[in-house]
């Protein structure tokens, strides 16, 4: 049960660590969405793509974060219930 218990411990440590990349990707990009939005090109097809990148960026990191949280959740869940059912 300690090794299961570790590695709970681990993978969350894991997410923890991605989580917070995922953070700092999106804090990096919202504080330098000029450099994307106001893209130093006179063509406007560049322009579109580059902010399209910029949203795409944004809502990849969005989207890592909430599946790291909601996968902390699952984890939190499962071994909260293993604890209570442990006790019984």
């Amino acid at each position: 049960m300690k090794k299961t218990i570790d590695q709970v411990e681990d993978v969350n440590i894991t997410l923890d660590t991605v989580l917070g990349l995922a953070r700092t990707i999106n804090d990096l990009l919202e504080e330098n969405i000029l450099m994307f939005v106001e893209y130093p090109s006179n063509n406007a097809s560049v322009k579109f793509r580059a902010n399209r990148l910029a949203d795409k960026l944004l809502v990849l990191a969005s989207a890592m974060i909430a599946a790291t949280e909601t996968a902390q959740n699952q984890i939190n869940t499962a071994v909260n219930s293993f604890y209570k059912d442990g006790e019984k």
